[in-house]
C-alpha cells in the first residue's frame, strides 16, 4: 500500500529535507523511524526539497509498505519514533498512481521578515530585517512576476534545465511590523522564492527600481539577481492536489 503523509517541522537544526551523508535532515530522520516499523530500509518521497534553515508547515511525502496498518496508528507510530522538531499531521492510503512531487499541482511558500527591534526568540523563524519597508513599492513589484516566466535569473546558480514556472499570487501583508510575503505558483526552482524576496526588499528599501527586477526576469539568466534572502524566514506552507 501507497500512504501519503503530511509532515511539519522545524527546520533551524536540519541540514535541508533531502538525506545527506553526516548531516542530519528531515529526510533522514523520517526514514529511520519508518524503518523501526517496517522493519526495511524504506525510502520516502517528498513534494520537493527544503534547504537548511527552512521550515515545513505541510510538507508532504510518501512512501510504499507491506505492513498492514491503519493510517491512524501509522501516524502515532511513526510520531513516536520521532524528534521534537518532526511531527507527521496527517496520514492517508492513497492510489499507487499517486506521487507526492509529480502529482502536486500547485505550492504556497511564505516568507516573514520583520521590520521592528532584534528579537533573540524570532530570530530561527523571522528574517530580523529591523528597518522600514515601503510596502506599495514592493507590491506593485510584485506584479511583474504574476503569470508564466522563465525565472532562470532567479534561481541558484548550479541549477539548469526547466526554468518556466507560473506564479497564479504574490501577496504581501503587513502586521504589527511583520511583513509576510505570500507566493503560490506551480513550482519553484531552489533558492527561487528567497531571490523573489530578495530583489523586493531591495525594491523596498528603495535601492534599486522594480524595473531593474523586470530587466533581470526578460533577460532569462543573462543577468542574475544576487539578492538572496535568509533562509530563516522562509516557510514551505502548503501542496495542492489535483482533487480526483
Amino acid at each position: 500500500m501507497r500512504l501519503k503523509c503530511i509532515v511539519s517541522y522545524d527546520g533551524s537544526d536540519f541540514h535541508g529535507f533531502q538525506v545527506q551523508d553526516k548531516y542530519r535532515t528531515v529526510q533522514g530522520e523520517i526514514q529511520k523511524a519508518i524503518k523501526k516499523i517496517n522493519e526495511v530500509e524504506t525510502i520516502i518521497h517528498a513534494s520537493g526539497r527544503t534547504d537548511a534553515k527552512v521550515h515545513g508547515v505541510a510538507q508532504v511525502f510518501h512512501f510504499d509498505t507491506h505492513k498492514s496498518l491503519p493510517p491512524q496508528q501509522w501516524k502515532r507510530a511513526i510520531n513516536h519514533f520521532m524528534p521534537n522538531d518532526i511531527y507527521i499531521k496527517h496520514v492517508e492510503e492513497v492510489d499507487e498512481d499517486f506521487h507526492s512531487r509529480y502529482s502536486a499541482e500547485r505550492k504556497i511558500y511564505q516568507y516573514k521578515l520583520s521590520t521592528k527591534e532584534y528579537s533573540p526568540f524570532e530570530t530561527n523563524y523571522i528574517y530580523q530585517y529591523g528597518r522600514p519597508l515601503d510596502i506599495e513599492k514592493m507590491r506593485e513589484a510584485a506584479k511583474i512576476f504574476i503569470g508564466e516566466h522563465n525565472f532562470a535569473s532567479f534561481c541558484s546558480y548550479d541549477q539548469y534545465g526547466n526554468t518556466i514556472r507560473t506564479l497564479f499570487g504574490f501577496d504581501i501583508d503587513e502586521n504589527d511590523g511583520i511583513i509576510t510575503f505570500s507566493l503560490e505558483g506551480n513550482g519553484f526552482r531552489r533558492y527561487m522564492v528567497r531571490h523573489l524576496v530578495g530583489g523586493l526588499i531591495q525594491v523596498g528599501a528603495n535601492r534599486i527600481s522594480w524595473e531593474i527586477l523586470l530587466e533581470m526576469l526578460e533577460s532569462c539568466g543573462e543577468k542574475k539577481c544576487l539578492y538572496k534572502a535568509k533562509p530563516q524566514g522562509l516557510y514551505l506552507k502548503e501542496v495542492i492536489y489535483d482533487e480526483k
